[in-house]
């Protein structure tokens, strides 16, 4: 029987246009003029692609560094609206070379510091990029990959030049209720050029000194004193607060309808309703837009990959969805060697809930693997891996045992920073408590981590931050799923033919998460039959809803009897939307 695959696969008609494109490219070269025996040949200039370096790059580095790999024609621009500060939005798009349009392929999405907070994350997108551009011919020919480093401009560019590290844009907000914008913000009250943490003694107060006098805990009854955390600065508005209404407006990554709630209600200037930001709207128009597979998020601190669960209601729901991403942790630690088992949610790797969550949003909307990836953490960075650091045994580690009663205990994730400090960074980025002049009267002490050590890792400790997240990255678009159609019986008597399919779903993951088979029918996987002119159906089916199938699996057998003329081609079809079409012509 006679069969043909369609150039959507990339068969026979894709190899005979580049057999063609090579052919007509060499009878141009024989039929242009020689150059005589003296006169030299101009060589073509060799474009050589921009490499990421490990270091901490600005806004117009970064829109720069977007620029010169587009330029290059290794990637294509993805257009993103302006921010509400004005500043532009840099973001591309590449792939391996093939017979679909990038933006018709299935998509995963690369965002780094939608926080507004991670600058590590903003440069793992750019190594990643940088990476895979240059090897993008050994991705998949049908995915297609979408970088937007600077996920948040306007805070991110706060964050770099330490004015700012909560990660909110520029929207003026009246967050304290009293019919002004932005007067009460952080300042340098210490004069040290640093912007710190402040602890301000309050009886009430929620927290106490630990057993390692660093680092805070919930107070205990008892405990004295007591104290309020808030960043440094002064009571700017005399109100008898700290800081409670700093410049700026929302963190963008928290401005999605599913898991929101509203806050500053009553104020001069509540704050905006979910996706009402130009940006965080575009992003989420784009991901509905596309077939988006997966979508990465690289923000945060706890140096894992974490599922969707902004609140304890979604991240009990994405746990219908826990051995795919599962599986996802474990590609990421297989990479990156790091120590992780299973995905937890966003909410229990933060340690806080992050209502409005973009990654809850995504996994229940566009139904994507939305993921968040931290590429710093505690253990990102080990001893071993440490160069001209002095090693010192964490001071947490070696207090004595009897005086445990004394102050509440060090919490887990303050146990892990604690010995990255001492035993990696022999001390240094951390500020330690120190007293400082209110002009009031009231009693705080200014201290804690330095901007580039535990919110980001020092510039020093980037390249630990970012090995393996290429590997990680690669490796997830290569086992994208792949329906692959399979006949099973070709039969023809006469005019009438019998035909027994199925499909196959030849890649490392599902067809798709439980979010998109219920809220996107649509994207479910399909089966089409598609006739030729001059034959009809006499039984069985032209389409069918097939159903997610997993890794390596198959759907039920589709049987079609056709009333078709000898020499006609019958057309199968196979779609879901997290994978190009598969195609199949048979000529039984």
């Amino acid at each position: 029987m006679a069969r043909a695959r369609s150039a959507v696969r990339g068969g026979a008609a894709a190899v005979a246009f580049v057999t063609c494109s090579l052919f007509v490219s060499a009878l141009r070269q024989e039929n242009a003029p020689k150059p005589t025996p003296n006169e030299p040949t101009a060589a073509a200039p060799a474009i050589t692609l921009p490499k990421w370096q490990a270091r901490y790059h600005g806004p117009e580095e970064v829109r720069g560094l977007v620029k010169a790999w587009i330029d290059a024609g290794s990637a294509e621009e993805v257009a993103l609206p302006t921010t509400r500060g004005g500043m532009a939005t840099p973001a591309l798009q590449f792939g391996a070379d093939g017979p679909l349009a990038l933006a018709d392929r299935p998509a995963i999405f690369l965002i780094g510091g939608m926080d507004g907070v991670s600058l590590t994350g903003s440069e793992a997108v750019l190594a990643i990029a940088s990476d895979l551009i240059e090897k993008r011919a050994t991705l998949p020919r049908d995915v297609t990959i979408v970088c937007v480093p600077w996920g948040s401009p306007d805070a991110l560019a706060n964050t770099f030049s330490g004015r700012a590290n909560d990660g909110r844009d520029a929207l003026p907000l009246d967050d304290d209720g009293d019919m002004n914008l932005d007067e009460d913000t952080a300042d340098d009250v210490d004069k040290d050029g640093l912007v710190l943490d402040m602890i301000v003694e309050d009886p009430t107060g929620p927290l106490a000194r630990a057993i390692d006098p660093r680092f805070l805990a919930p107070a205990r009854s008892g405990d004295r004193p007591r104290y309020r955390l808030v960043r440094e600065g002064k009571d700017d508005d005399l109100d008898g607060k700290f800081n409670e209404d700093p410049t700026g407006g929302v963190a963008l990554d928290v401005t999605f309808p599913v898991g929101w709630s509203e806050e500053g209600e009553g104020s001069v200037n509540p704050a905006p309703l979910p996706l009402d930001d130009p940006l965080s709207r575009a992003l989420a128009d784009l991901v509905l837009s596309r077939p988006t597979l997966a979508v990465l998020l690289f923000q945060g601190n706890h140096g894992e990959l974490a599922r969707p669960g902004g609140i304890a209601a979604t991240a009990e729901a994405s746990k219908f969805d826990g051995a795919v991403f599962d599986e996802l942790a474990r590609a990421f630690a297989a990479t990156t060697g790091r120590l992780q088992t299973v995905a937890r949610s966003q909410r229990e790797a933060r340690g806080i809930d992050r209502r409005g969550s973009a990654l809850d949003w995504i996994h229940a909307v566009p139904g994507a693997l939305a993921v968040e990836v931290a590429a710093w953490g505690p253990e990102v960075e080990r001893a071993a891996d440490a160069r001209d650091v002095g090693v010192a045994a964490a001071r947490f580690d070696n207090q004595d045992p009897t005086k445990a009663s004394l102050a509440p205990a060090v919490t887990a994730a303050d146990r892990a920073w604690s010995r990255w400090l001492d035993n990696t960074r022999g001390g240094i980025g951390f500020v330690d408590w120190h007293p400082v002049d209110l002009s009031d009267g009231t009693k705080a002490l200014v201290g804690g981590w330095e901007p580039f050590s535990r919110l980001n890792a020092p510039a020093a400790s980037l390249p630990a931050a970012t090995a393996g997240l290429s590997a990680f990255v690669g490796k997830l678009a290569l086992g994208a799923p792949k329906l692959v159609i399979e006949t099973l019986e070709e039969k023809r008597d006469g005019d009438v033919v019998t035909l027994r399919w199925r499909v196959q779903n030849s890649g490392a993951l599902p067809t798709g998460i439980s979010t998109l088979s219920t809220g996107r029918p649509e994207h479910a996987p399909r089966a089409e039959l598609v006739l030729p002119p001059g034959a009809r159906l006499m039984w069985g089916e032209t389409s069918a809803v097939l159903g997610d199938l997993n890794a390596g699996s198959a759907s039920r057998e589709l049987t079609s009897v056709v009333l078709a003329p000898k020499g006609s081609m019958i057309t199968l079809r196979a779609t879901s939307g997290w994978t190009a079409p598969s195609v199949l012509e048979v000529k039984p």
